[in-house]
């Protein structure tokens, strides 16, 4: 078996009220789950035929709030704030470009902010370090940063019922159009070290 021993400084929670997102009606899963084991189905569904039953169901319970493209509008721009985008070209003394080499970035921090809060990440992000061990011999086992022991040294040195969000940066040219110009991007891509790695 697998033992999880946490760090004993727990972060304080504030609640953050019900993720709907997460949250997926109950007469709902049990209408997919009766629709999935009806006497007459012989044959095991594929992934697509569960997820077009489901869709099914979902909208019929729960029909689109708006008729209109106009509807549709008002509910896009009702959803919560994102990190804007700016921009500024960046110019080299009298070095000359074939085109304007232009940058595009969003507040870093902001966008921290925005991915710590965003419940999409709740169920698969770590709050709190922990050792892990496994087996009978109950041999260290690391998966996610809060497994390693940096991360249970980072937390000795907080406050009681603080946490710390470690932000990972990674960098790597992406081609943006090949035989039209061959332009070419350098994102900086951000994410945090308290999110799980296979997400």
């Amino acid at each position: 078996g697998t033992l999880r021993d946490y760090h004993p400084n727990v972060p304080i929670a504030h609640p953050r009220g019900e993720n709907h997102l997460q949250k997926m009606d109950r007469n709902v899963k049990k209408e997919v789950d009766g629709f999935l084991h009806l006497e007459h189905v012989s044959c095991p569904m594929t992934i697509h035929a569960v997820s077009t039953s489901q869709q099914y169901i979902q909208t019929k319970n729960n029909p689109p709030l708006f008729t209109t493209s106009r509807d549709l509008r008002v509910q896009i721009e009702g959803l919560p704030e994102v990190p804007r985008w700016y921009h500024q070209q960046i110019k080299v003394g009298s070095y000359k470009t074939k085109a304007p080499l232009m940058i595009y970035w969003r507040d870093g921090l902001e966008v921290v902010k925005h991915l710590f809060a965003n419940p999409v990440f709740a169920p698969c992000m770590d709050f709190q370090p922990y050792r892990e061990f496994e087996g009978l011999d109950k041999q260290r086992a690391y998966r996610e940063f809060m497994s390693a022991d940096i991360a249970w040294e980072i937390q000795d040195k907080l406050p009681p019922g603080h946490l710390f969000v470690g932000v990972i940066g990674a960098s790597d040219k992406t081609p943006l159009t090949i035989g039209t110009g061959n332009k070419e991007m350098h994102p900086l891509l951000i994410s945090l070290t308290n999110i799980h790695a296979g997400v």
